[in-house]
């Protein structure tokens, strides 16, 4: 992340649930692609979403390096730019 923060993410954890165990806080509310809540983007690297595009992302802005991480896996290493809650 352009922060400096950093986490592993397994090829079997969604981008948000590994942020999460890493203790990073990522916005999220539906974890389900549906409200797009964790929207943010992907700088650098590939990701792939499992069970295809959700709904809450069109295929423009996933084009241009939009995710939804609820339901993004990582391919590859990556640089990411997230939304923090606001507490």
């Amino acid at each position: 992340m352009p922060s400096g923060e950093h986490f592993e993410c397994p090829a079997n954890k969604s981008i948000l649930n590994a942020a999460h165990a890493a203790d990073i806080l990522i916005s999220y509310s539906c974890r389900s692609g549906q409200c797009g809540s964790c929207m943010g983007r992907v700088i650098a690297g590939e990701i792939t979403y499992p069970k295809g595009l959700p709904d809450a992302i069109n295929v423009a802005d996933a084009r241009a390096g939009q995710a939804l991480f609820c339901s993004a896996y990582a391919k590859s290493d990556l640089v990411i730019e997230i939304t923090k809650p606001d507490f």
